[in-house]
């Protein structure tokens, strides 16, 4: 597991006429935890994903990864862009998972058992020998965290990794990076601005303007409608419901953050429908 450590960073775009992104910004990432950033667009939530992985270098301030101070870029950390096309470098699938491990220095047949192992891991292993170009979006998003997982990363920086899926494919990769934490370790770190996708993250840390305006759980970040409005954001239809239903005295004390929840509250099992 992956512990980041932002200790008083300073950062700013251009020079030191400028007024800086982040001033004296500190925040920690746990290991293991899957941390939701969130706030509207140019609040600072890439960049300092980029300051995590070592891509960017703070002006002023320490940047630590379990517990050791980061001077080149955090090998431990892989970082997905929004747009998975800007990181798939060859046309098959089986190969471009290889490549990173090639360009380690690994030998064949790691790379070979790595490679299956990784796509087997996101459901791709059938596509290995298909065209990247030819994946959907939310499968190329599984090929870039089989990429992730084959290089053993041990957290993952992911930078609006749904904003080209939507639907039912959505709602597989949240599931997928909820196993992926799970089952491998992995500390997540996850840039969005659409609410519904932190619902199940561990911790919610909003920024706004390069500040921190609230780090703490989901649920308590839901019940802050003032600042969700000042943020730009839009609090999920399911939470809003409970909130309606808490405020009828229907379901006084209890948290609604999913339709399983919800189901459960209503006494209906899950995969029936009432009749």
């Amino acid at each position: 597991m992956v512990k980041i450590e932002l200790d008083s960073i300073t950062f700013r775009y251009g020079d030191r006429r400028r007024a800086p992104l982040f001033a004296e910004l500190s925040l920690t990432i746990a290991a293991g935890e899957w941390v939701g950033l969130v706030g509207p667009s140019g609040a600072g939530k890439t960049t300092l994903l980029k300051v995590m992985k070592g891509l960017l270098r703070p002006e002023a301030g320490e940047v630590r990864v379990n517990g050791a101070p980061l001077h080149e870029l955090n090998s431990l950390a892989a970082f997905v862009f929004a747009n998975p096309e800007n990181q798939i470098v060859s046309p098959v699938v089986g190969e471009d998972v290889g490549f990173a491990l090639e360009q380690a220095g690994l030998d064949l047949d790691t790379i070979r058992r790595r490679a299956e192992q990784a796509l087997r891991r996101v459901g791709l292993w059938e596509r290995a020998r298909d065209l990247s170009h030819n994946l959907s979006g939310g499968e190329q998003q599984r090929l870039i965290l089989a990429g992730a997982l084959a290089l053993r990363a041990r957290c993952l920086l992911l930078d609006d990794p749904l904003s080209m899926v939507d639907g039912h494919a959505r709602r597989d990769l949240l599931a997928l990076l909820a196993e992926i934490r799970e089952e491998e370790g992995c500390s997540l770190v996850q840039t969005t601005h659409l609410l519904d996708e932190v619902v199940n993250v561990s911790r919610v840390v909003a920024l706004e303007r390069g500040r921190v305006v609230f780090d703490g759980p989901p649920a308590t970040f839901f019940r802050e409608a003032s600042l969700i409005d000042a943020l730009g954001l839009e609090v999920p239809p399911l939470v809003r419901l409970g909130e309606e239903l808490k405020r009828a005295n229907l379901m006084a004390g209890r948290e609604i953050m999913s339709s399983r929840q919800l189901l459960g509250l209503l006494g209906v099992a899950e995969g029936r429908r009432a009749d």
